[in-house]
This record gives C-alpha cells, structure tokens and sequence, in this order.
C-alpha cells in the first residue's frame, strides 16, 4: 500500500468528518428555527432530530457488512453522494414532509459514511486505532466547533436563511469525492479477506461487546440531548439566542481539543469511558441545580471536553477487538449510538414540554450513570 495515499485518506475522511460535523453543529443552531418556520412545537421538533437518527440506526446495520466484503473505499464512494443529496433535499423542502424525507437520507449518508471511515481507519492502522479514531473525531467537533458561530452571522445576512446550512454541507462532500478515489486504504476494493470467517453471533453475546454498544448508546443519547437543546434552552429560558451559538461551538471545542489531547496520551480505553461517565453525572448535577446560564455554558464546555474520546474510544475498542468483522461490528456500534439518538429527542422534549428543559438534564445523568455501570460491570476484558 502506498504510504502517500494512505495519508490522503486520512486527510480526506477528516475532511469528510469536518463536514459532519458542519452539518451537526449547524442543524444544532438552526432547528429551532426551522421549527419556527414550519410551525412546530417543542415535540415535533425533537420527532425531526429523530428521523435523522432512525436512518443514523438503520444505515449502519444494513450496510457495515457490504463493506467488509466489496470494500470500505467502494461504500464511501457510493455513500457520499447519498449524504449530499439528502442535504440538498432538505435545503430545497418547501414543506415539513420533504424536510424529514431529506434528512432521513442524510442520516444514512452521514452514518455509513461515518462508520464505514472510521472501520477503515482501523484495518489501515492497526495498533494505531484510537490515534487516528480521535484526529478524525477531532476534525469531526472542529466542524462542529465553526458552523454555529458562522452560520449564526451569515443567517443575520440573509434573514434566516437556514437552507445554507445543508448546501455547505454538501458541497463539503463533493469537494472531498476526488482525495477519496485517488486515496488508498487497507481492503479498499476487495474487502476484508476474513469477514466471511465464523458466526456473528458469539460477537452479539460477549458481555464485552454488549457493554462497549449499551455505552455508545448511553454517549449518543447524552451527545444528542445536551447539542441539540442548547440553543431552545438559552433562547426560551434566557432569551440569549447571542449566548447559544458561543455554547454550541464550546461545547463542540472542548470535544475537539480533549480528542485530540486524548490522542496524544496513553490511557486505557476503559478508564477513559469510566472518567468521562462519571464526571458528566456531577456535571449534569450541577447544570441542574444551579439554574443560571451562565453556570449552563460552563457546564456544557466541561461536559464536551469529559465526552469527547469516549466515543472514538468505544468505537475503536469494538473494531479492534473483533478485526475480522470490524465493518459489521462498527455497524451495529454505531447503529447502538443511533437508538439513543433515536429515543432521547422524544423523552427530552417530553420532559420539557412538562416539567422545562433543565428536568431533561436529570434524565441525561441517569443515563451516563448507566453508561458507567455497564463499562464498569462487563468491560473488564478491555
């Protein structure tokens, strides 16, 4: 494998991450006002962050174990431009209907692509995953990181045009198609030569694997339910619409800049899930007692920085562990995280069309509670 193009992959799928992380931090800022526009209340807003999730769920699951056997570079090259046709459907909806089928698409666009990179990464760089997992999770929060804070002048610009949101993030794709054909990684065309070796089902029952995928759920419902509730907490409690895109980019900063610390330091993945766990309890603790926004932005960048490697480290710990299989089980890790982002939507707005959205935060740290007992309990063999 030439080593040249194998570090251009590297570089286009943090490019691809970069993107996803546009279109997340963005669509963070702006559902709000698409719900505004299209006439929603606080719980059909939550149902559209979800409709993302259910294809982020499906996708995965459906697609991971293509890749193991036509290749990971193959699936990225038909997948990217599902994702960027989805985004395109949702900038161009004129009613709420076309919206949700255009962000379904996305969503598995987003998931593959996603799962599929980071699965690659790990055949490429064996021994070398958490490394690579979190500069792309790191590129992933920097997207994050940008778009709110620009998004949030250039809609001033154009009075609310929230559709720019999806077509940068779209074109973000086809920008980055040709640095992904011309690049190479390992079992990029004929597949992982063992995906076909054995049963899957020894996998599924572990309780290694069964803690590693309750855990991505347990992150994905906590990473959901604090992004995308920043903004209608801080503009419906505060009316500081000023303070949510700086709370929205903080809290994808502190991601960022702990992912990429992360990388650069030996720890184990497991006491790294367990610190983030627990600490992100107290500070949901926190954020709950001391209803102040300001005490609620301080939290949120703190939360970001506890949380942000625990997902690239589950993700790698799953596909490193079962190597055979790592498009399949990255698959179904990935679709694990998608049912927390698939449920917590509906429960958070629940909670806060009835009892307002800092009970909705009580309900996060009793699922990171959860995520530290499961890693605790069944993920030992880390």
């Amino acid at each position: 494998m030439n080593k040249h193009r194998r570090r251009l992959f590297v570089f286009a799928v943090s490019g691809l991450a970069f993107f996803l992380g546009v279109e997340l931090g963005s669509f963070n800022l702006v559902l709000f006002r698409i719900a505004r526009e299209f006439t929603l209340n606080t719980g059909i807003m939550g149902i559209l962050v979800t409709f993302q999730y259910m294809a982020i769920t499906a996708a995965p699951v459906a697609f991971g174990w293509i890749a193991d056997r036509i290749g990971k570079k193959t699936t990225l090259l038909i997948f990217m431009p599902v994702f960027t046709g989805g985004c395109f459907i949702s900038a161009a909806s004129g009613s709420v209907i076309v919206f949700v089928a255009g962000v379904f698409v996305l969503g598995v666009g987003y998931s593959v692509c996603e799962s599929v990179s980071s699965s690659a990464l790990s055949d490429t760089f064996p021994g070398r995953e958490n490394r690579y997992m979190n500069i792309m999770q790191c590129s992933f929060s920097l997207g994050a990181v940008i778009s709110p804070l620009f998004f949030r002048w250039f809609l001033d610009q154009l009075h609310n045009s929230w559709y720019w949101v999806f077509i940068v993030s779209g074109c973000g794709f086809i920008l980055f198609y040709p640095l992904i054909l011309f690049s190479d990684c390992r079992g990029a065309e004929s597949g992982n030569p063992r995906a076909k070796a054995g049963s899957l089902i020894p996998v599924l029952r572990s309780p290694f694997f069964i803690a590693l995928l309750f855990c991505m759920t347990a992150y994905v419902a906590m990473e959901t339910g604090i992004s995308y509730f920043i903004d209608s907490l801080l503009v419906t409690e505060y009316q500081n619409s000023a303070l949510s895109a700086w709370a929205i980019s903080g809290f994808w900063f502190a991601m960022a800049f702990s992912r990429l610390f992360f990388a650069s330091i030996t720890m184990k993945p497991r006491a790294m899930v367990l610190l983030g766990f627990s600490v992100s309890v107290f500070l949901l603790f926190v954020l709950f007692f001391f209803k102040n926004q300001w005490v609620f932005f301080c939290a949120v960048l703190s939360l970001g920085f506890m949380m942000g490697p625990v997902w690239p480290m589950v993700l790698s710990t799953g596909i490193s562990a079962f190597q055979e299989k790592s498009g399949t089980v990255g698959g179904i890790l990935y679709a694990g995280g998608g049912v927390g982002g698939i449920v917590t939507p509906l429960i958070f707005s629940a909670i806060a069309e009835n009892a307002g959205f800092y009970a909705g935060f009580l309900f996060l740290a009793f699922i990171a509670a959860l995520g530290f007992l499961s890693m605790k309990l069944w993920g030992k063999t880390s």
